[in-house]
């Protein structure tokens, strides 16, 4: 899977932002420059593994929030999952299990009420 790199620097743009937070505040607690926040987050530099972790720790959020945003704004996350969780099963496996969420989603529109 590619990471888009460009999202990723919205998303941290958007997260430190929603946390009142400066690009040095962020890089301080990071332990890099406010430049290279500021690059982050134009999708123009590629943060390592570890400041991505660092940085997905000082905002408080999962690596998965910087790299994919709030994953049900994804229309295609749950087709994908859905895709990945049934790999190899037949088509016949496939239904069994869409029958199964259908009845589930019955079972929860009726404690909604």
């Amino acid at each position: 899977m590619d990471i888009n790199y460009e999202l990723l620097g919205k998303n941290i743009r958007k997260l430190r932002t929603s946390a009142d937070m400066t690009q040095r505040q962020l890089a301080e607690l990071v332990g890099v420059t406010d430049r290279h926040i500021g690059q982050v987050e134009a999708g123009k530099n590629v943060p390592s593994l570890a400041v991505t972790v660092a940085i997905a720790n000082a905002l408080n959020v999962g690596v998965d929030q910087l790299l994919y945003g709030d994953l049900e704004n994804r229309e295609d996350y749950f087709i994908k999952e859905f895709n990945s969780l049934t790999e190899g099963f037949n088509k016949n496996h496939k239904a069994m299990i869409m029958e199964l969420v259908n009845a589930i989603v019955t079972v929860l529109k009726s404690y909604k009420k």
